[in-house]
């Protein structure tokens, strides 16, 4: 009799929840430029790996990448975004938590966010408890058994750890840990485990039309990540002699060593030299690998468009593609990511928000991984649950050119081995305004502030030369070197009212 009670009870309030649900507009409803209507908007959650802005709707020729250039039509382009660490696992707990890395304490590749915070709310979480089936395939958080996060999802994750083992389909390579950094074979796209992702994405999204309940359905694709394998017919994209020439190759004048590290990630491949330089051919096989890992993931995301499309789900469902940190193809003298600096902590970002009347817009403005969690439930109607570090970009949504008062930071601790053992020395934290990056290395054992760097970006797509400590700059880089600071407390509410009182270190050159 009690159970009876019980279930009646949640059947009246769920129809009840329905009730309220079908009569009360949510919030963001009603938004200029935005869908205007009551039910549920589902959200397809797009992450690419190791995934740069090397695409042709971020202005490279070069890329075959029609489906990303096409989704960009169909949403506002973020010409400026950053991550807040360039390495996976801080980049993505960041991001999916909307917290900063010295907020949840993860700055390295072993540390999970639930044992320091173990309270935090994620993106895919909140969805969940807002009545959304959330779905994870592939590579969402770090692809490690430790900083995984199954808690944020309605069913158990599929593809989520990243085995080397898997990353191949020759034999040869296939012995259980890193070998060749280029692979390309003569198969179908689901040899590979980002084919495998994309079909049951387009699985999971059938069984959506069916049910017709609202979903978060995020897919984490895993190239271009070392190794750059992928099948034969995304090598045939490109001629091998386009990736001869490389611009910004040597190291920025003045820069400190700590700025950069020894290309640990790929030195770890069997064909690549323990230590010194790689020969003209083989940075050449690198770079035309990468673009063809692109153009592979590329063709996957057209598989999932395809499937919105056929599914008559478009209508209702945001889209959001969105790289964890950019890379390093030698330029600078690295290769990988794992620095502060532009090539490394640079983001694409697409968000295609149905009836969307900006759409195939571009905004200058500056943002960051931090601000998309904000953002997609404000859309969605969902209140915050926490304290967010990000702010809502749906103004931008609505007006790419809106005055846009924000710098982006960043973090990167030193030795590169910290990554993996903890106990940094050095935590290097920077600061993007529109014409510069500063950074600051901080001696945590100390307190001291050890090295810094000042450079002019407003012409160059990679750092030049280090300012820092020219009289020329003196007032620009006390002005930087301040946000730095707070940022390096945790003084984030100072921060906002720093940028508003200083309009300069945007606007001058």
């Amino acid at each position: 009799m009690i159970k009876n009670v019980a279930a009646l009870i949640k059947f009246i309030a769920h129809i009840l929840s329905l009730l309220i649900y079908l009569f009360i507009p949510l919030k963001g409803v009603g938004q200029p430029g935005l869908k205007k209507e009551a039910e549920k908007m589902n959200v397809v959650f797009i992450v690419v790996d190791d995934l740069r802005p090397t695409l042709g709707c971020y202005d490279d020729p070069g890329a075959v990448t029609p489906h990303m250039d096409q989704l960009a039509q169909q949403g506002v382009v973020f010409m400026k975004a950053y991550c807040q660490q360039a390495v996976c696992n801080p980049s993505r707990t960041s991001m999916l938590t909307g917290l900063r890395p010295d907020q949840i304490s993860v700055t390295d590749l072993k540390t999970h966010f639930r044992d320091k915070r173990p309270e935090v709310i994620t993106l895919p979480q909140i969805f969940k408890d807002n009545g959304y089936t959330t779905v994870g395939l592939g590579k969402i958080f770090h692809g490690a058994a430790n900083t995984l996060d199954e808690s944020s999802w309605s069913v158990p994750t599929e593809y989520a750890l990243s085995l080397k083992k898997e990353e191949y389909t020759l034999p040869e390579n296939q012995q259980g840990g890193k070998a060749f950094s280029t692979e390309s074979a003569a198969v179908e796209d689901t040899a590979y485990e980002d084919g495998k992702i994309a079909y049951q994405g387009i699985q999971w999204l059938k069984e959506f039309k069916k049910s017709k309940a609202p979903f978060f359905l995020a897919l984490g694709f895993k190239k271009p990540h070392l190794p750059f394998a992928a099948p034969q017919k995304y090598w045939d994209l490109y001629q091998k002699a386009a990736f001869s020439a490389l611009p910004d190759k040597e190291k920025p004048k003045g820069a400190p060593p700590l700025a950069f590290h020894q290309w640990q990630e790929l030195r770890g491949y069997t064909d690549i030299p323990e230590e010194g330089k790689l020969s003209p051919a083989k940075e050449q096989a690198l770079r035309h690998g990468y673009y063809a890992c692109v153009s592979y993931v590329d063709a996957q995301i057209g598989k999932i468009l395809k499937a919105l499309d056929e599914g008559d789900l478009r209508k209702n469902t945001i889209i959001v593609l969105w790289g964890d940190h950019g890379f390093h193809l030698g330029e600078q003298q690295l290769w990988a990511k794992s620095t502060n600096f532009e090539l490394d902590v640079r983001i694409p970002l697409i968000i295609a928000v149905p009836d969307l009347t900006t759409a195939g817009r571009k905004t200058e403005a500056i943002v960051e991984a931090v601000d998309l969690y904000p953002t997609l439930i404000s859309l969605c109607g969902i209140q915050p649950t926490q304290a967010l570090a990000g702010r809502n970009l749906t103004p931008l949504l609505q007006q790419p050119d809106k005055s846009w008062k924000q710098v982006a930071f960043s973090q990167f601790p030193r030795p590169y081995n910290a990554l993996f053992k903890g106990k940094a020395t050095h935590m290097g934290y920077s600061v993007r305004s529109n014409h510069w990056r500063y950074t600051a290395w901080f001696n945590m054992n100390t307190g001291t502030m050890d090295y810094k760097e000042l450079y002019a970006l407003e012409d160059h797509p990679a750092e030049k030369e280090n300012l820092s400590g020219q009289p020329a700059w003196s007032a620009l880089e006390s002005g930087l070197l301040h946000l730095v600071r707070a940022y390096q407390q945790g003084q984030y509410n100072d921060i906002r009212t720093q940028l508003d009182r200083n309009e300069w270190i945007f606007d001058n050159p």
